[in-house]
């Protein structure tokens, strides 16, 4: 490398550290000519409290030094700047010490005597590659923000300004409240907001609240002491304390007790919780996303869901439009999903236009997530062309009020709709009480009054 091509390099800011003052003249007088700023320091002590005062670009060290050496410096600054970039000047009988070094994060070395053109190659390459280093991490951060939305699906004018506002919030430390109806997506953007943010790097830990137990959620929750009740045969950390310093996203948070909320807020406010049966605070630093279904206003009226809580989950709000807002992203919706049918079952599909029009024209109260179902249903029948005929509701759909010539009752109705998901789900009650848009006491009350016991 010529000493010409090496004045290219962006003007950089260079610390020369040797014990030898003829040394740090020579140095300091060769890298000036060439375009850098430079300062020199004695001893390794005198060059780290420079570096503490006024970070350098690099710093350019001897290891053999009286009080601290150059290995010493190195573990000290790389304390404070892990990404510092040091390079060792070494004479021979040292170089297994630079080698060192090098596995302890040192950029490189120089051995000693060395030629002024090679120490000037060193240095130019150790701050190009950090350049270029940096302009691939950023690169990259912009490839994970636009992958962070990718599964969000659509270009509807409400799904577009969805994915600004995840772009906008995402790398804000603040809680956020995501609400929509039962299927329309809350994990899809909770893991969005999490891949774009700060903490992508971290754990994403996602916990459906409806699901544990209310004698359970505290534990589950917060973790438990050895002893602290029945069953705890042994100590036991819990999702608050796993997720470390991730994303934590409470879907269905409506469904806690108040005396869980009442704990909820306490970490919200104070950054730390205890386990069950602990007496030590341990510190809380994930991010919260939560999310509900329910309208929390009316539940806050009807002394079901905290209002403190309320205003300390819904910093920042995000609301997702329910399908049937967006009919417009439909096809691309239902091309996604038949394209990655087609992958799983090794098979191409494809869907006529009379069949498009009824999913365009269904109600989809169960949103993006009853699509799925429905995609599922009528891929596994085999075939390649989806028709009108094929489709689960195309009866409910065009003849639903008919039945052998009379007027079906509403009760008639309701009992169709609930047993159709009901088959579609496998007899799940949970995913089916949510593509239902009810809550599982209810189905499970309607099922019992259709003939379905809990084996069923």
């Amino acid at each position: 490398m010529s000493v010409q091509n090496s004045k290219l390099q962006v003007r950089a800011k260079v610390l020369v550290v040797d014990d030898k003052e003829q040394m740090r003249d020579v140095l300091r007088k060769f890298l000036l000519a060439e375009g850098y700023e430079v300062e020199t320091a004695s001893n390794g002590s005198e060059a780290l409290k420079k570096y503490q005062q006024n970070r350098f670009d690099l710093i350019l060290t001897d290891i053999k030094m009286p009080t601290m050496e150059g290995t010493e410096l190195l573990a000290e600054i790389l304390k404070i700047d892990e990404n510092a970039i040091v390079i060792l000047m070494t004479a021979f009988g040292s170089i297994e010490a630079a080698v060192g070094a090098i596995k302890d994060g040192a950029t490189d070395y120089i051995s000693k005597p060395f030629q002024m053109e090679d120490v000037l190659f060193r240095i130019s390459r150790a701050l190009k590659e950090k350049v270029l280093e940096k302009r691939v991490a950023d690169l990259e951060a912009q490839v994970e923000e636009k992958f962070a939305t990718k599964n969000i699906i659509g270009n509807s004018p409400k799904i577009k300004r969805l994915k600004q506002i995840i772009e906008r919030i995402a790398p804000l430390e603040d809680t956020v409240l995501v609400q929509g109806e039962t299927g329309t997506g809350k994990e899809l953007v909770a893991r969005a907001l999490h891949l774009a943010g700060n903490r992508k790097d971290k754990k994403f830990v996602a916990i459906d609240c409806s699901s544990i137990p209310e004698t359970l959620i505290e534990a589950e929750l917060f973790g438990h002491e050895k002893g602290s009740f029945t069953g705890a045969t042994e100590s036991r950390a819990g999702f608050f304390e796993t997720v470390e310093a991730g994303t934590l996203f409470l879907d269905e948070v409506e469904s806690l007790s108040l005396t869980v909320q009442a704990k909820l807020l306490r970490v919200l406010q104070e950054k730390a919780f205890r386990r069950v049966g602990g007496r030590n605070d341990i510190e809380f630093r994930a991010r919260v996303v939560a999310a509900t279904n329910q309208n929390l206003q009316e539940m806050i009226e009807k002394d079901q869901f905290r209002r403190d809580l309320f205003y300390r989950l819904n910093v920042l709000p995000v609301e997702i439009p329910p399908l049937r807002e967006r009919r417009e992203d439909l096809p691309e919706i239902v091309a996604h999903l038949l394209a990655k049918r087609s992958q799983e079952l090794n098979n191409y599909f494809k869907i006529s236009p009379e069949a498009m029009k009824m999913l365009m024209n269904h109600d989809w109260k169960g949103n993006v997530r009853e699509l799925e179902n429905v995609v599922s249903y009528i891929t596994a029948l085999g075939g390649d062309l989806i028709e009108v005929e094929d489709l689960p509701f195309q009866n409910q759909v065009s003849k639903i009020s008919i039945s052998n010539g009379e007027i079906l009752k509403l009760a008639d109705l309701e009992k169709q709709h609930i047993l159709q998901v009901f088959e579609s789900t496998q007899h799940n009650r949970v995913q089916t009480a949510k593509l239902l848009g009810i809550d599982r006491r209810t189905l499970f009350n309607k099922l019992r009054q259709y003939g379905f016991d809990e084996k069923d």
